[in-house]
């Protein structure tokens, strides 16, 4: 009897251990072999069956199993789950053919989970020489460039290894380099400037045929990679990075400086604006911030590697001003027909009433206080849509009929004042 993922788990926890030790992992029909790589950001742990046979589990995040046979055929049915589920993330049926040898990524977000397959028949590299390809699976990071250099090579002065590389997609084959120790970097697509991954230490050995698989990093922008060598070792390089960006939102235009431990943020910035982000180092460190001269008390923070920070500095007076570190979830949404949109209350003049956001009529967000940002929704994407702000006092302060929220995008809606009031500012937030 053939036996499904349910029936096979609740089998094997009867068996006595020496008889499932004595498995192997299959049968004498089993003349393919593949194994499993995780570089899914979303997935702490994955399964994977075969034909609804178990046969590799619990490979975390940033690992790769050892190869195992299965069954070659056509139309040979892969299934990933979370680890120890039978609930199915992931249905795929591939070609496995008689004595070829596979490695299988799994990457993409949670609730969007993806998989691509590698066949590991490319030719060796030569002596002192190794193979690199790119494929990037960080998806919502757009299309990047990637760097091996020498420890202090500027970018400036060298070419990537691959460069626009797609999401989903494995770039522009291979190519070759010289065996040894390197600097791996990550851009945005022709913008030096945007570093998305920077590791020291990768050491690419001769003879070597090496997959780089990127995937994204807790707030989105950032990734990760994992180094895949055909046929063997599977190496983390995980980012050690976080972005963070200050927003100075007090009245009368006061001027906010902001230090993340020894890195200033932002110096003498005007209120009201929005910064850019920066990259700091993860962990544990103190937001010291001054308005107007004026020292507020320090904020002890921990940002997450790979995360996204705001730092919101408002309020009616530098005395009286808060500062707020927002987490900042830029991940796109996983449908394509969607938008996601929050608010972020810095408006000093409505420092003593709520404000409400409402699209196309319907209410978005209800009642959000001051200095306070909401969570991010998820909406259909919609031209000319209305958008409208309100406050209790004074009902709308803000429509604007003719708003694009445009599909797989992140808006934040920040409301300032300004010499003529409240106003908003519609950002894209990345």
């Amino acid at each position: 009897m053939r036996m499904n993922k349910r029936h096979l788990i609740g089998l094997m926890a009867a068996l006595p251990l020496a008889w499932l030790a004595g498995c192997g992992g299959g049968d004498d029909s089993n003349d393919a072999t593949v194994r499993l790589v995780n570089a899914s950001a979303g997935y702490a742990s994955l399964d994977l069956y075969v034909k609804d046979t178990l046969e590799i589990s619990a490979v975390d995040f940033a690992t790769g199993s050892e190869y195992t046979a299965v069954a070659s055929g056509d139309s040979v049915e892969n299934v990933l789950t979370s680890a120890g589920s039978t609930t199915e993330l992931l249905n795929q049926s591939r070609t496995l053919g008689s004595g070829k040898k596979y490695t299988i990524i799994a990457y993409g977000w949670e609730g969007a989970l993806k998989s691509v397959i590698f066949t590991d028949d490319e030719d060796a590299a030569a002596s002192d020489k190794t193979k690199v390809a790119v494929f990037n699976g960080a998806i919502g990071a757009g299309a990047v460039d990637v760097y091996l250099t020498g420890e202090d090579e500027s970018l400036e002065s060298v070419e990537p290894i691959q460069s626009g590389v797609a999401e989903s997609s494995s770039g522009n084959g291979y190519a070759t380099v010289t065996s040894g120790t390197y600097r791996l970097r990550v851009t945005a697509a022709g913008d030096t400037d945007d570093l998305r991954l920077d590791v020291s230490g990768v050491v690419v050995n001769s003879t070597d045929v090496v997959n780089l698989v990127l995937s994204p990093g807790a707030g989105g922008v950032l990734v990760n990679a994992v180094g895949v060598v055909q046929g063997g070792d599977v190496t983390p390089y995980l980012n050690t990075k976080a972005r963070i960006r200050v927003v100075p939102a007090v009245a009368d235009g006061a001027r906010v400086t902001v230090t993340a431990g020894a890195t200033t943020l932002a110096s003498n910035a005007v209120s009201p604006s929005i910064g850019r982000y920066q990259l700091v180092n993860a962990g544990a460190f103190t937001l010291s911030t001054t308005v107007a001269g004026t020292a507020l008390p320090n904020e002890a923070i921990t940002l997450a590697a790979g995360a996204d920070m705001t730092v919101l500095v408002t309020g009616t007076s530098p005395a009286t001003s808060i500062v707020n570190p927002i987490s900042d979830d830029n991940r796109l949404p996983t449908t394509s027909s969607r938008f996601k949109v929050r608010l972020v209350h810095a408006a000093p003049t409505l420092a003593e009433r709520p404000v409400t956001m409402a699209i196309n009529s319907s209410q978005v967000v209800s009642n959000l206080d001051f200095g306070s940002a909401s969570e991010f929704e998820t909406e259909t994407a919609v031209n000319d849509a209305r958008l409208e702000l309100s406050e209790p006092l004074n009902g709308i302060f803000y429509s604007d009929a003719q708003v694009d929220f445009i599909t797989g995008s992140v808006y934040t809606v920040f409301v300032f004042d300004y010499a003529d009031g409240p106003s908003v500012v519609l950002t894209t937030g990345r």
